[in-house]
């Protein structure tokens, strides 16, 4: 009822009756009208504030090219007035207006061309919207988004920086600490020296993670893709991880597809050390029980397949409001899970950042006490490449005439090739160093170089990178292949810095460097039919297996008696330096010797004797090592090379 009586008493007052000209002149955004040239003819009140005029300074006085800066007046001459008298209107234009006093003000324009009875141009109607507000956030946020690249610029540089620059005392106590292995230590002086090591060797790999994540923040990591193995890379990064599975009680189980391909494009790289990451993660947070990993295949489009990629364990799990805190850099579950079982917190967010570059992602599943499922999806193409090597490596002389440099520094491995090499009918020198190699290269043309990058006076990446460096370009862009026992991946940079190529894994398959080296050789126009030599079976209880030194031998029985003399000594020798190492509680010496033991081991398949090495450099790596386990570790260590050595040496007997 009040509300009534007062409507009324407005209208009786005339206040209920708003006249246009009020709502025009009064308006939140400013109006004015021009003539075709540009004449002010009328404005409103709101318009005529803001620049700090009066009516009679613009009507009829000044054009709107005069409030314009020089960049906006030419603009308007020869875009804006031309295109409004084209198509009848201009929306959402930025201009500048200059006030009275001189400073200038930001506006948007919306212009309307209104024409006579005759159809001519008669006036310009435009509205204007001071868009200084806009301006001031917009320049307000350029600055923090270029604030926020330059701190990512900046922290990605720093750690980059930082983690070298640690790297450098991090490889003198490394040094140091090899050194004190020389130094007729005490037992107890070499257990805290296997203290200090596994320390160094931790405060290494935190270093690794922190580079690994600054490279990929600063975008300085790319796929690089290549004709793989799916099967046997995803084998040999398990395998990496049995002996650490075995010392904590732990079963591995292994499940691939039967219809995943034989060989994909993928950066196998980036992909071992993804399932590094994971592999790393279950065995590290599983007391009992098991690590499964599963290589699946979903449905199959032309050229490419979808393969998923899981790893799963039984151990302590992941609660559910932290499952998607594990995946953000140096973050951990909870912080007891750094005081328990220290990490970086990098491993998870460095994992997802690689699979985004496939446009994959990390997907978990996971109960607290019951264990976690890491899984992702790869589509990856086919690749050919594997079936054409196999069909060129089945033709007979197909690496016949490749001239090759072999440069090895251990003999056994040189006798070996030797032995591969002249059956094969490669033309080959061998050097024993790379400043030998790098002289070589320098005298012969060579159609490839087989490098080790181990070896004495110069290493293989220095020597790589010399040939590189030669004048003659011929000689200097001959294919290098590195030879190296390392399965870690951190070596990628140095690989790719001192150019070389590509890399074939100690111990080497030969079928596999038959291939390579047939591929920088000529193709016979027909293949030679050839059959396959019949299988050698092993017992699975067998100590070593001579077939393949029968294979590689064939009907000489005077090379067979030297493979196996020259076999013998190199195990003596590696008998005694392992014995001496593991006494010594010395693993870095005696993981060394392994390595340089790996060929031979793998020739004779002494299964049995490799596995129990494995064993005894994941018992070195434990603080404090058990005594008992390391005199159990020797005795069967030496038991087994006796066991070879007497069966060598009954081959060497005159009519065997």
């Amino acid at each position: 009822m009040e509300n009534k009586e007062h409507i009324t008493r407005l209208a009786r007052q005339g206040l209920l009756e708003e006249r246009i000209e009020d709502l025009y002149d009064q308006a939140p955004c400013g109006y004015f009208s021009t003539l075709p040239d540009g004449t002010f003819i009328k404005t409103n009140g709101t318009f005529l504030k803001w620049l700090g005029y009066d009516a009679s300074q613009l009507l009829f006085v000044r054009r709107l090219q005069d409030l314009l800066p020089v960049g906006d007046s030419i603009f308007y001459e020869t875009h804006y007035h031309p295109l409004l008298l084209m198509q009848g209107f201009i929306s959402e234009v930025n201009l500048s207006l200059r006030h009275q006093a001189g400073k200038t003000i930001p506006v948007l324009v919306n212009t309307r061309l209104v024409k006579d009875a005759d159809g001519r141009p008669a006036l310009l109607r435009t509205t204007v919207f001071d868009i200084t507000d806009r301006k001031k956030y917009e320049l307000e946020l350029l600055r923090a988004r270029k604030k926020a690249e330059e701190g990512a610029r900046v922290k990605a540089e720093f750690l980059a920086t930082v983690s070298h620059e640690i790297r450098t005392p991090i490889n003198a106590i490394v040094g140091i600490a090899h050194l004190l292995r020389d130094t007729g230590l005490s037992p107890r002086q070499a257990e805290l020296l296997s203290v200090l090591e596994v320390s160094t060797e931790t405060l290494l790999r935190l270093v690794n993670n922190i580079l690994d994540f600054s490279k990929i923040e600063a975008g300085r990591v790319s796929l690089q893709e290549e004709s793989t193995n799916i099967r046997n890379l995803v084998g040999s990064v398990l395998h990496g991880f049995g002996a650490k599975a075995a010392e904590k009680g732990l079963s591995i189980r292994l499940k691939i597809d039967e219809r995943v391909p034989e060989q994909v494009y993928v950066d196998s790289l980036k992909l071992v050390q993804v399932l590094n990451n994971l592999l790393s993660n279950a065995v590290k947070f599983t007391e009992q029980g098991h690590v499964a990993v599963r290589v699946a295949l979903q449905e199959q489009t032309p050229g490419t397949v979808p393969v998923v990629f899981e790893v799963a364990d039984t151990g302590i799990g992941i609660a559910p409001d932290k499952r998607g805190l594990i995946f953000e850099e140096f973050a951990q579950a909870s912080a007891g899970i750094d005081r328990a079982y220290g990490g970086t917190g990098l491993g998870l967010a460095i994992s997802q950042r690689l699979l985004g570059m496939y446009g994959s992602e990390l997907k978990v599943e996971s109960e607290p006490g019951t264990g976690s499922s890491f899984s992702f999806t790869l589509s990856l193409k086919i690749s050919e490449e594997a079936p054409r090597a196999a069909r060129q490596a089945g033709r007979a002389g197909a690496a016949r005439g490749v001239r090759l440099l072999l440069v090895e520094d251990n003999k056994i491995n040189v006798y070996v090739l030797s032995q591969y090499l002249a059956n094969w009918g490669v033309a080959f020198d061998v050097a024993g160093n790379g400043q030998e190699g790098v002289e070589k290269a320098g005298r012969e043309a060579y159609d490839l170089i087989l490098m080790d990058l181990q070896m004495p006076v110069m290493d293989g990446y220095e020597a790589a990178r010399r040939i590189r460096n030669m004048r003659e370009g011929k000689r200097s862009k001959v294919p290098i292949i590195a030879l190296t026992a390392s399965a870690q991946p951190d070596y990628e940079g140095k690989l790719t810095a001192s150019g070389i190529n590509g890399v074939l894994a100690k111990p080497f398959n030969p079928e596999e460097l038959y291939r390579l080296i047939a591929s920088y050789g000529p193709v016979p126009a027909l293949p030679i039919a050839g059959q396959a030599a019949a299988p050698h079976p092993q017992r699975p209880d067998a100590p070593f297996d001579l077939s393949t030194f029968d294979d590689l031998m064939a009907d000489d029985p005077e090379g067979m008696r030297d493979l196996i003399s020259v076999t013998v000594k190199a195990l003596r020798q590696a008998c005694a330096e392992l014995t001496k190492a593991l006494r010594e509680r010395n693993r870095q010496l005696f993981t060394r010797w392994v390595q340089h033991t790996e060929t031979s081991l793998e020739l004779l398949q002494a299964k049995q004797l490799y596995a129990t090495l494995e064993q005894a450099m994941a018992l070195l790596s434990t603080v404090p090592v058990d005594p008992e386990q390391l005199e159990l570790a020797e005795h069967l260590i030496g038991t087994q090379f006796r066991v070879i050595l007497q069966g060598l040496a009954e081959r060497l007997k005159p009519g065997e």
